[in-house]
């Protein structure tokens, strides 16, 4: 009677190794743009923050005019990371209507990101 030889055959393993290495393969060649994509999502963040501090900056101006009603002069800011930001304030009778835009050069689309809003006279 002859004995059951029990394991893997080379063929197996070679198989086995090859499957793995394009898995791993595939793996790494996924990291690239994940890496650019959250670089891209950290500078939108930040494009938020800078249109979100301007338009806390607009309002103080516009509240530091009280009793009267003075609208903002519009403007323009190139940060030192490359964020350009330009807002402008048009008074609309009792309203001061703000929009402030925000563009980053080095991201992929130059598309600027555009907040509007309506500040209210004091």
């Amino acid at each position: 009677m002859r004995e059951a030889n029990s394991g893997f055959t080379l063929l197996e393993v070679l198989i086995a190794v090859l499957l793995v290495t394009v898995g791993l393969l595939g793996l790494v060649g996924t990291l690239g743009p994940v890496a650019a994509l959250a670089g891209e999502g950290r500078m939108h963040g930040r494009v938020a923050l800078a249109l979100a501090s301007r338009a806390d900056s607009l309002r103080a101006q516009v509240r530091a005019g009280a009793p009267v009603c003075v609208v903002p002069s519009a403007g323009t800011r190139q940060h030192s990371d490359g964020l350009l930001e330009r807002w402008s304030a048009v008074d609309l009778g009792g309203i001061i209507e703000v929009r402030i835009e925000a563009v980053v050069p080095a991201l992929r689309h130059d598309l600027p990101d555009t907040l509007g809003t309506r500040l209210p006279c004091p």
